[in-house]
């Protein structure tokens, strides 16, 4: 029993760090945003003040109506992100 524990507890452990290594693109900080690729400080205080003007996003889409994110840009970061 105990193996099938610790084989249970991994799976667990490890979705739990999968999904806590999306950056929620509706809470992160500017630091938390420039980890993501193609991200500077720049385009991630664009992503903040367009958080804070519009709201929350509804869905990752909405991050291409940030200045500076086109289509190549979210593609390279569109399975990193979180709403």
């Amino acid at each position: 029993n105990t193996p099938d524990s610790s084989a249970g507890e991994n799976i667990i452990i490890s979705g739990n760090n999968s999904n806590s290594s999306l950056i929620n693109i509706n809470t992160a900080t500017q630091s938390e945003l420039t980890n993501l690729p193609g991200i500077g400080a720049s385009t991630a205080l664009k992503i903040i003040e367009y958080r804070n003007k519009n709201g929350k996003f509804k869905k990752i889409d909405d991050l291409k109506n940030v200045n500076g994110i086109g289509s190549s840009k979210f593609n390279s970061i569109k399975d990193l992100i979180t709403i």
